[in-house]
Formats: structure tokens, C-alpha cells, sequence
């Protein structure tokens, strides 16, 4: 099984409990994910996390952009697939439709989609009436499994130690 990284998990280690300062473990681990997997996210996300100068940007510059998975023609296609149901949506709000298209959000998942990638995301599923579009509704509408960092973590059988 191979997973695809949302900018919430780098985003949320680097300001919390995996800060550099406190886990470099968690950030040697990613790197050896990469390495395992061959990549850790699509480019999308890895230009989010470039758009601030601070040590994510310095963490994430080191890996090469091909290490970072591009959009082909069935990644275009799911794409768009992904923006109608997104736009034809009659419950979510115009503003949060805009904000989740035009994120690295919905290429994650078309991504996934196309070559069977499990997502890795801290978003939270929202109920049948929520006005935000979130991750792990659009997953589940497309049939893409996603987890958190934790589950993965467990799953790789990855202990931080001292």
C-alpha cells in the first residue's frame, strides 16, 4: 500500500507535538518513508508547503520536485470529476467549494483515485449537511480510503524513541 501526505500532516507536526526542535525523529522517519515509497506527496501539496519561509520550507526544498508525484492525463480526469461533484454540490457553501478547489485538497485526491493511493489527512469527516467540504467526505464519495498520520505510523510499525 502506498499513501499520499495532505499539508495538515507536515503542517500540524512542524507547529505542535513534531516540532523539529523537539522530534527530529518524526521528520528522519519521513524521509525514509520517501525513500521507501519512492515519494511522500503530490507537488500541490509540496508547493503549499513552500509558500512560507520557515523550516518546513527548508525540511520539504532538500527533496527533489520529481520526488513528488505530477498530474497526468487520468489524474486531469479525476480532477474534473472531483470539481463537478464539488461545484454541483447543492449543500456546500460557494466560498468553502472555492477554498477546497482551489487547494492542493482536491489533486490529493484525484491522485489517489487513479493509482490507488490510501490519503493521509488530520481533516475529520463532516455530517450530511455540512457547508465545508472536507477530505475524507470526498474519499468516501469516490471510494478513496484515507487515514491519519497516527494510523499510518501504526501501521508502519514506527516507534519514536530517545
Amino acid at each position: 500500500m502506498k499513501y499520499l501526505l495532505d499539508s495538515n500532516v507536515f503542517i500540524e507536526a512542524k507547529n505542535g507535538y513534531y516540532s523539529f526542535n523537539i522530534a527530529g525523529g518524526f521528520w528522519d522517519w519521513l524521509e525514509l518513508f520517501m525513500e521507501e515509497q519512492s515519494f511522500l506527496t503530490i507537488r500541490e501539496v509540496r508547493k503549499e508547503l513552500t509558500d512560507y519561509n520557515d523550516e518546513l520550507k527548508d525540511w520539504i526544498i532538500q527533496f527533489q520536485p520529481s520526488q513528488f508525484i505530477e498530474e497526468d492525463l487520468e489524474i486531469q480526469q479525476n480532477m474534473r470529476e472531483i470539481t463537478n461533484y464539488v461545484l454541483n454540490h447543492e449543500t456546500f457553501s460557494p466560498e468553502n467549494k472555492s477554498m477546497f478547489l482551489a487547494k492542493a485538497d482536491p489533486w490529493l485526491i484525484a491522485t489517489a483515485m487513479a493509482r490507488g493511493y490510501v490519503v493521509v489527512t488530520h481533516e475529520n469527516k463532516v455530517g450530511k449537511g455540512a457547508k465545508k467540504v472536507k477530505i475524507p467526505n470526498i474519499c468516501e464519495t469516490f471510494g478513496v480510503e484515507y487515514i491519519n498520520v497516527f494510523e499510518l505510523m501504526r501501521t508502519k510499525n514506527v516507534n519514536l524513541r530517545l
